[in-house]
């Protein structure tokens, strides 16, 4: 009899310390890490947990809008939540057919995370498609830097620049001289402005161009770009030769 009493009390006792945390967590805050259940939405957990849902992806970064049962949100306090910081960004990137995050890192010099970092609208760094307007972080990577319009010359002129469009899909890097350092990148179907008299051929057979850049990147104000490998494939509209 003394052992059904001893059982009874400890039930009675589980079920108002169940209240008392789930009443707790609703009026102070949830625990530093919560697991989502089924039909929890992200708007409802962070009212449960007095935050916002601003506030919890910036503390898990990549999360967008949509959670899944089973998955562990690293919750901001919410009792002093204080200052919320979020990553600044530089630029954008337009995602075309192909490209995963890995091929947009390498293109770009910016690590996977940090791409991540700025973008939490990516829930799944598996997940990306043709389109999709993605930010670059700040600092750091190969920025791409929209060249400007060429100077008009009231009369031809033997330095006058003519345009040119990337025609190649996962796009070409702009260098500090043909073969050299890369400075910044050149993006699919961008258009940039290149020195006429400045078509070179290397040694290799490949034919180069000197592009414009600005503003100035790492105090150059034009780069050079691969217009025509040495196998004759064209990386350019209209295609340019030596």
């Amino acid at each position: 009899m003394t052992k059904r009493i001893f059982q009874g009390v400890l039930a009675v006792a589980v079920l108002v310390a169940s209240f008392v945390c789930v009443r707790g967590a609703s009026a102070w805050g949830c625990a530093n890490y919560v697991t989502v259940q089924w039909g929890d939405t992200l708007s409802g957990i962070a009212a449960q947990c007095g935050t916002t849902v601003r506030a919890i992806q910036a503390a898990n970064p990549g999360l967008g809008a949509w959670v899944y049962a089973g998955q562990v949100l690293c919750i901001p306090s919410a009792y002093n939540p204080g200052p919320v910081s979020y990553p600044t960004y530089s630029g954008t990137y337009m995602v075309q057919w192909g490209d995963t995050l890995g091929k947009i890192s390498a293109r770009t010099g910016f690590s996977v995370a940090s791409l991540l970092a700025v973008n939490p609208q990516i829930w799944n760094p598996s997940l990306i498609y043709a389109g999709q307007v993605i930010n670059l972080p700040t600092g750091g990577g190969i920025p791409y830097y929209p060249p400007p319009a060429p100077t008009p010359y009231p009369h031809p002129h033997p330095d006058s620049f003519s345009s040119l469009k990337i025609n190649y899909k996962h796009g070409l890097f702009v260098r500090t001289d043909p073969g050299g350092p890369i400075i910044a990148s050149a993006v699919y179907k961008t258009i940039w402005y290149y020195r006429q008299s400045s078509v070179f051929l290397d040694n290799r057979g490949k034919v180069w161009a000197e592009v414009r850049l600005f503003p100035a990147v790492k105090g150059y104000t034009t780069g050079w770009i691969l217009v025509k490998d040495q196998l004759g494939t064209y990386f350019t509209d209209p295609p340019i030769n030596k």
